[in-house]
């Protein structure tokens, strides 16, 4: 056989030989990226609420993420690691590694986040494995989100919803990104940054929305006469559930005496509702 009757068959081993030098480089590039996965620490309490739309928003995040989940002892009752694991995979973590499991993230979601869990959080007790990561994943920095599902404020009595209203507010001050089960997957993937512009993870394709400007309502032509004032005479201090009832009454003006002292949660709820707050002279 001559040498121009193998020249095709050379060729034909060589084209063989690069494709799978092709295939296996590209089988390593697609290991190496699945290996370079950012992982989201999951804390699991004993809430339930709407946990089936918890775990679809989960899987639609394990296309991007690796996840390493921590259980309380309630969660591991109500919840259960094998729902969890039939829905998703992850990397169990126990209580004793809780620190490494933090150093890995730069992400903590609270899936089921409890009321027990936010009462804790709210007023810094750290005596679980679920109040200690909260509190560690704020001192630390890490983007910490919660979702509310499990806390059904709209079936509570009311006064005791306001109560329940507030803690999760002081723990949203605290920075947790409170959401609903439904919206988790755009609350990692989609940061809102000031200039309106939603960006994601590089590699990601999103439109870019603008948000749009705040309406301003127009102040009314004789906003005296519009106001509905609430004297109070009692000098205990002023709570954010007397603001919220004065709200409910219609009052958009309050005047305490002379040095009553109102509360923080107060001094929001009437700053959210836009009522005005004035001390008598004396």
């Amino acid at each position: 056989m001559n040498q121009e009757m193998l020249k095709p068959i050379i060729e034909a081993v060589v084209r063989e030989v690069m494709k799978k030098m092709e295939g296996a480089a590209g089988a390593a590039e697609i290991k190496k990226e699945e290996s370079q996965k950012e992982k989201i620490l999951l804390v699991f309490t004993g809430g339930t609420g709407n946990l089936d739309m918890v775990l679809e928003q989960l899987k639609l995040l394990s296309e991007k993420f690796d996840f390493i989940a921590l259980f309380s002892k309630s969660a591991e009752k109500a919840v259960g690691k094998q729902r969890i694991r039939e829905a998703i995979e992850f990397e169990d973590a126990i209580e004793e590694n809780l620190y490494d499991a933090l150093s890995a993230v730069d992400k903590i979601i609270f899936p089921t986040l409890t009321q027990n869990t936010a009462a804790k959080a709210a007023v810094g007790i750290r005596d679980s494995v679920a109040s200690e990561a909260l509190a560690c994943g704020l001192l630390l920095k890490k983007k910490v989100i919660a979702i509310t599902d499990s806390i059904p404020l709209k079936s509570m009595p009311a006064a005791y919803a306001r109560m329940v209203g507030e803690v999760l507010k002081r723990v949203e001050q605290l920075g947790v990104d409170m959401c609903k089960a439904e919206e988790l997957a755009n609350k990692v993937l989609y940061i809102k940054k000031d200039t309106g512009i939603k960006t994601v993870p590089a590699g990601t394709e999103c439109k870019i929305e603008t948000a749009p400007e705040p309406l301003k309502p127009k102040p009314p032509e004789n906003a005296q006469e519009k106001q509905n004032v609430l004297a109070l005479e009692s000098k205990a201090p002023v709570t954010a559930e007397v603001v919220n009832n004065a709200i409910l009454k219609g009052f958009n003006k309050i005047i305490l005496p002379p040095r009553t002292i109102l509360t923080p949660l107060a001094k929001d709820a009437a700053k959210d509702n836009k009522v005005d707050v004035e001390w008598a002279v004396e």
